[in-house]
């Protein structure tokens, strides 16, 4: 839980956060998954694209259950988030954002194509920026849409 930007949830602010996820969809055309292990039909973590509270641009994220982490979800749900972004949002660069000291959610990102581009602090935190630019919008900078509509 150390890497969850807000941590652990009472009931309360887990019910305001997730009608915040559901509020996303309709306002920006992308917003949060659930992640169901198909053998077991099991919850095991959450994930998609928001809009980075740091105004980076548009973030992939995912977050999963303890016994189902280092199976290979996170790239699986990060180039399912990149394609939606790319090819249905229609956005040219997608961020991730990772704390230096987690070291699997960094290879977790290069695993589906992203690149770091700089180290940056907040609250006394040293965070790590990973990108990936859209291959259809030829675009390499920061230029483009980083942004919803």
């Amino acid at each position: 839980m150390r890497f969850l930007q807000h941590g652990v949830l009472d009931r309360a602010e887990s019910d305001a956060l997730v009608a915040q996820y559901e509020a996303e969809w309709p306002a920006l055309g992308f917003g949060s998954w659930t992640v169901v292990e198909r053998a077991s039909g099991q919850l095991i973590g959450v994930g998609g694209l928001r809009v980075h509270s740091g105004n980076l641009g548009v973030t992939v994220r995912g977050a999963f259950v303890p016994e189902k982490q280092g199976m290979g979800y996170g790239p699986e749900l990060g180039r399912a988030a990149v394609a939606f972004a790319f090819d249905v949002v229609g956005i040219d660069r997608v961020i991730g954002v990772t704390l230096a000291d987690n070291m699997a959610g960094q290879r977790s990102l290069e695993k589906f194509g992203m690149v770091f581009e700089r180290r940056f602090e907040v609250e006394g935190r040293t965070l790590l920026l990973y990108a990936v630019f859209n291959p259809n919008s030829g675009r390499t900078n920061g230029t483009g849409r980083t942004s919803p509509k």
